[in-house]
């Protein structure tokens, strides 16, 4: 009775050996073979496209185009970066809103930026510079529209070399506007900065 038992237990220890190697074998497979997202749930995506987004604007929920939406959020990147900056980097931020401006404002950056460089030139005492979006508002963005604007409100937050240590914290007001181009794209044609008291 007892070879039996232990040999009735060494099997039993074979099966779960198995089953967890088999488990361990097949799991990376696992996640192809069934379903991500059951069908049905809110947010599936349909047949004719991606669903439109949900966006609180004055409490109450609206519905915002997708290529609205996308600008909507180019135009959040494009002020935290052209706004943030310091005088060890060149206000880099610039740069790298160029390629999705429109010829003749990628000059303006261009200038906006010498002025910076200028006013805070790299072997001067130490400058920075940190630009937060707090809110948007896409009230006057239409699809489709030869230009689309949107009012970004942003805090600003300078500093002497320390972005934990602020010397200044401001809010400005920022107006992006996007400009349609001939292949039906949307390019940054301007950017006016205004300060604001909240």
């Amino acid at each position: 009775m007892e070879k039996r038992t232990k040999l009735i237990l060494l099997i039993i220890g074979a099966l779960i050996l198995l089953l967890i190697g088999l488990w361990i074998l097949f799991q990376p497979f696992l996640p192809k073979l069934l379903p991500a997202q059951p069908p049905g749930l809110p947010g599936a995506v349909s047949p004719g496209g991606a669903p439109p987004v949900q966006t609180p604007l004055t409490g109450k929920p609206t519905t915002i185009p997708q290529d609205i939406k996308q600008l909507e959020d180019l135009a959040a990147a494009i002020v935290s970066r052209v706004g943030s900056g310091s005088s060890a980097n060149g206000f880099q931020g610039y740069d790298d809103v160029l390629i999705n401006a429109t010829p003749v404002f990628r000059e303006t950056l261009r200038s906006r930026q010498q002025e910076m460089q200028r006013a805070h030139p790299a072997n001067g005492p130490a400058y920075g510079i940190v630009t937060r979006v707090v809110s948007i508002d896409s009230r006057a963005a239409v699809s489709g529209a030869d230009i689309i604007p949107f009012t970004v409100q942003a805090q600003q937050a300078e500093d002497a070399g320390n972005p934990a240590q602020p010397t200044r914290v401001s809010y400005t007001e920022v107006t992006v506007t996007f400009e349609k181009q001939s292949d039906g794209t949307y390019l940054l044609d301007n950017l006016e900065w205004k300060d604001i008291q909240l």
